[in-house]
């Protein structure tokens, strides 16, 4: 009677283990990314330069980005500025990467934050489900790499 009782124990168990699934629908999923993504106006959520959280420094700012023509407009209390944008695959540590990269040395700021912080090469690290949120990594750091958070405002271009 033991042995039976073990026995079915062990089925119970392994039925359960083998029957679960890694999804999670708890709305943290992520997606792929695809540069058309970034088309619309964008907010910073997150910033740090260093393991320094400067987020609040760009509070306010709008980033409005149309991939096809390369261009991103940035608007601080209806002041606005257009810059330039890129993205492309590279190779980094063997792995197709994407990568944005963010040209706003040739502008006026429009506000007090310093907009050369942002001019890199950003690697995509993640989009999550619904894209509204687009996390990025520098590519290039001899330190703690910085690192960017975009959150949907709107999707006009």
């Amino acid at each position: 009677m033991k042995s039976l009782l073990k026995t079915l124990v062990l089925f119970v168990f392994f039925s359960l283990v083998l029957n679960c699934s890694n999804d999670d629908d708890s709305g943290n999923s992520s997606q792929e990314f695809s540069p058309e993504l970034l088309n619309g106006t964008w907010s910073i959520s997150l910033f740090t330069d260093e393991n320094e959280n400067r987020t609040t420094e760009f509070t306010g700012y709008e980033f409005t980005f149309n991939v096809e023509e390369e261009r991103a407009v940035i608007t601080y209390n209806e002041v606005s500025e257009t810059a330039l944008i890129e993205v492309f695959i590279e190779d980094n540590l063997s792995e197709d990467t994407w990568v944005v990269y963010l040209d706003f040395d040739n502008i006026d700021n429009p506000g007090d934050a310093d907009l050369n912080d942002l001019v890199e090469d950003w690697i995509v690290t993640s989009v999550n489900g619904n894209a509204t949120v687009i996390e990025f990594e520098e590519l290039y750091s001899n330190n703690t790499p910085e690192i960017l958070h975009l959150s949907k405002v709107s999707d006009d271009n």
